[in-house]
């Protein structure tokens, strides 16, 4: 096994490593986290109801950096109250010790305008919210393969 496939399977890694959900509706959070408990995923999964808690929680509590350094994505709604899913995802973007992190806008509409206005703002990817249980797990197995179990950069000094 490649060191860094032992380094990604590692029981202590997937504990400390956190996947941060923003979503205003409280179902459709509980569905994702459902999601990554059907499938067994053994990320920390942490729920924010709105952009501006996430923001305080990476940014200006006492344990912030410990936060930044264990997220390994962040899946964001696009419509919700307060600060919109782009606004939140622009703040991520253009802050250098967040914009490394892997971030997925999710929404009920995929009008291309939104589309293409989260990737022009660095989202790394938009999805469809499902409207089925087995759709999310999909959806939750999806954005393992594509965001969790491959190396990020902020890794490489690791191995």
């Amino acid at each position: 096994m490649a060191r860094s496939a032992r380094y990604l399977n590692s029981p202590s890694l997937q504990r400390k490593l956190s996947v941060f959900i923003v979503d205003d509706d409280e179902d459709d959070r509980q569905f994702i986290l459902r999601a990554f408990q059907n499938i067994g995923a053994k990320y920390q999964v942490v729920q924010f109801e709105d952009g501006d808690q996430l923001m305080k929680s990476l940014l200006e509590n006492d344990d912030a950096g410990e936060k930044v350094a264990q997220c390994a994505l962040i899946i964001l709604d696009v419509n919700m109250h307060r600060m919109s899913g782009t606004e939140v995802l622009e703040a991520i973007k253009t802050n250098p010790a967040l914009k490394h992190i892997p971030t997925v806008m999710l929404s009920t509409s995929i009008e291309e305008d939104l589309v293409q206005k989260a990737y022009s703002l660095g989202a790394n990817g938009y999805l469809q919210k499902p409207n089925l249980m087995d759709d999310y797990n999909h959806l939750v197995i999806s954005m393992q393969a594509c965001f969790l179990e491959v190396p990020s950069v902020r890794w490489a000094n690791l191995l």
